[in-house]
């Protein structure tokens, strides 16, 4: 099971007073993990799909959770 962690943006603002979980439906996990950005853009526009917000602006993303396991969120620009 693989959760996208982080805090909602209000405004512009990031919230630290709230935690959003999204658990990633099993046929897009493939694209969650994967290490390319347009993989990453494929999954997230799919989640309304199954009844899931876009975290594309909306969350502050801080961790993946991967099978119970926290892991840092952040992109490398190369």
């Amino acid at each position: 099971m693989v959760k996208i962690i982080g805090n909602p943006i209000v405004n512009g603002v990031v919230r630290d007073d709230a935690i959003v979980e999204i658990p990633v439906p099993k046929s897009l996990v493939e694209l969650a993990v994967s290490k390319d950005g347009d993989d990453w853009d494929s999954m997230c526009n799919q989640l309304p799909k199954f009844g899931f917000m876009n975290p594309i602006g909306k969350i502050h993303i801080s961790h993946l959770e991967i099978d119970g396991k926290r892991r840092i969120f952040h992109w490398k620009d190369t």
